[in-house]
């Protein structure tokens, strides 16, 4: 592969940079541990190595340079995910490390079309389809139905969960006998994993006798 001139190798890694920190930004933006310098150095050094190894023998072999760029950007990507609480986070971030990397790789060895498109397109995943799909997983209404001792000041916290996890309340019945409260409602809003959340943090109040959130068939 011919070795590219000293201006045409500086367009390169400032492309390798420029959509390295343009994916971190949207990253940075959702308070992620991986941000705008982390994005635009791992696009970097994709660059500097597939521009080494590519460039630097007379029989340089791009593939195998970005074979290893591939298998060791796994270890920066692996401390972005955070495993806690009975679940896992930063997997998506993990993904876009990843693709930082492929960015400076195509990058480096002059795709300049393909290097665009591409980090057009994980800008569109990352932004679009992250808005995209909680919007449509929330359209299932679902009905909340808990027991529980009244004169606690139950009601109030209860709507705080559930208006913090993103869902909004409907229809609410109530129906008192003998020191126990029934409640009934329609919830709108709330995800799966929302759902889960709030459903625990309920559990864990005293006066709770029994919780429910179910889907509306």
């Amino acid at each position: 592969m011919e070795s590219p001139d000293s201006i045409d190798l500086m367009v390169r890694f400032a492309l390798a940079v420029a959509l390295g920190a343009a994916v971190g930004l949207e990253r940075e933006s959702r308070n992620k541990i991986a941000g705008v310098r982390t994005h635009a150095l791992v696009a970097l050094g994709a660059a500097i190595f597939a521009s080494a190894g590519a460039f630097a023998a007379v029989d340089g072999d791009g593939t195998r340079v970005a074979a290893q760029v591939a298998s060791g950007i796994g270890f920066i990507g692996a401390g972005a995910i955070v495993q806690g609480r009975g679940s896992v986070s930063g997997v998506t971030t993990a993904a876009t490390l990843w693709v930082s990397a492929a960015l400076g790789l195509v990058s480096a060895f002059g795709m300049y079309s393909a290097a665009l498109t591409a980090g057009l397109a994980t800008l569109i995943v990352v932004t679009f389809l992250g808005y995209v799909a909680p919007v449509t997983l929330r359209k299932q209404p679902r009905t909340v139905e808990l027991v529980y001792r009244t004169g606690m000041g139950t009601l109030g916290p209860v709507v705080q969960l559930i208006s913090e996890a993103g869902g909004k309340i409907h229809n609410i019945d109530l129906h008192d006998v003998e020191g126990l409260r029934t409640l009934r409602a329609t919830v709108r809003g709330l995800t799966r994993t929302g759902t889960e959340e709030v459903l625990g943090h309920i559990n864990r109040r005293d006066e709770i006798i029994s919780a429910a959130i179910t889907e509306d068939s």
